[in-house]
């Protein structure tokens, strides 16, 4: 798209937010690529044509700060060159990527709603029209909880869209933390690929995949899961369930809209076909590292 939109209007076109942003008409494309053509080259029926087959955008009105601007660099580029040269920086920083459905978020509301949620000071960093980064600032190592999972879903309803978020760990600022953040940028696309039944990620949750993801002998360990073909997938589901409620039977049956008791019956009868007792830290690390090996590759391979 971008390659026959420069052959159409040649220099008038970018996809990198330059330091005259406001002088560009903004679209993106299906895929979230952000795509800027001055307004002086474009007429007013052409703007209507390209907004039939892309995504009008709006794009803040004022210009990055030179802050905003090392960290633009940083996040989109993999260049810390800039961020190096400030002077300003908080002792640690936590990264949180996002991806979401919607593309005509006004930014400027979106970074408000985003700053209020958060007590620490923050920068929302776009990487894409439908992407981007909150850099939260922090004074200390620690990584008070937060309720990510209620403020994703305020966010979400505020805004009409649904999205998924990686929340990294907390990082000391120093010369490894570009390296920091583009591992666990790798981590929130490989569970944005592998784990769609949740939308809030962490690294318990991409850990397991990384020893998954690229294994040599990945497919003759997955017949080494034989056992899983004794149940059947509603089962196998009810079970999955179980394990990411943390062993919470009363959670997951009411996440599966049935009886405790109903849940306890399937529970055993599992047990019983299988003879791993998920019920219990070493059978149920077993079967939560099974079931995610089996469903990579059945992925993978469909």
């Amino acid at each position: 798209m971008l390659e026959r939109l420069k052959q159409l209007f040649k220099e008038a076109v970018v996809h990198e937010q330059p330091t005259n942003a406001n002088d560009y008409e903004w679209f993106s494309t299906k895929e979230g690529e952000k795509i800027g053509i001055l307004k002086s080259a474009l007429t007013e029926k052409e703007k209507q044509l390209l907004s039939i087959f892309l995504t009008p955008l709006s794009l803040p009105t004022r210009p990055l700060t030179k802050t905003e601007s090392a960290w633009q660099r940083f996040v989109s580029q993999a260049d810390d060159s800039e961020l190096r040269l400030l002077s300003n920086h908080s002792p640690y920083y936590r990264f949180i990527q996002f991806q979401m459905n919607q593309t005509s978020i006004d930014h400027e509301h979106f970074y408000e709603a985003v700053e209020g949620l958060f007590q620490e000071n923050v920068l929302l960093i776009w990487e894409q029209a439908t992407s981007g980064v909150i850099i939260e600032k922090k004074q200390t190592e620690a990584s008070s909880p937060l309720p990510f999972t209620d403020l994703i879903d305020t966010l979400a309803s505020d805004f009409y869209m649904t999205w998924r978020v990686f929340i990294g760990q907390t990082h000391p600022y120093d010369e490894h933390l570009l390296e920091r953040f583009r591992m666990e940028k790798y981590f929130f696309e490989l569970a944005n690929t592998s784990i769609r039944t949740k939308t809030v990620y962490t690294i318990a949750d991409v850990l397991p995949l990384t020893l998954i993801n690229g294994h040599p002998n990945a497919r003759t360990i997955q017949q080494s899961l034989s056992f899983l073909t004794k149940v059947d997938a509603e089962l196998l589901e009810t079970v999955k369930v179980f394990l990411e409620c943390n062993l919470n039977a009363s959670l997951a049956a009411k996440k599966l809209y049935m009886h405790r008791n109903s849940l306890q019956y399937r529970i055993e009868k599992f047990i019983e076909k299988t003879g791993i007792d998920i019920r219990h830290f070493q059978g149920a690390t077993a079967m939560y590292l099974a079931i995610l090996l089996n469903d990579y590759i059945n992925q993978k391979h469909s």
